[in-house]
């Protein structure tokens, strides 16, 4: 199981969501530390980061395999966490 690490950006994302959907991603986040690599690997200039659904909603992370932590880069609506 791998150890969450959560960026200020990523958690002001959070806590701009409404509470159900702050709930779904928080879901998504404890599957993320199960299996992190559930996501859509990115390309382009995003790469070596992952992409996962949660509606319209995207978590954005990195995942270090050799210290066990994925740190989560921003979440949040899927219009604005590309940029």
């Amino acid at each position: 199981m791998y150890k969450l690490r959560i960026s200020p950006k990523a958690g002001k994302g959070l806590k701009r969501l409404k509470i159900d959907h702050q709930k779904a991603v928080l879901e998504a986040l404890g599957e993320i530390s199960e299996d992190p690599f559930i996501g859509k690997p990115l390309t382009r200039e995003l790469t070596g980061r992952f992409s996962l659904r949660v509606g319209v909603y995207r978590i954005i992370y990195t995942v270090d395999k050799t210290d066990g932590i994925i740190t989560v880069i921003t979440a949040g609506h899927r219009s604005v966490v590309y940029n």
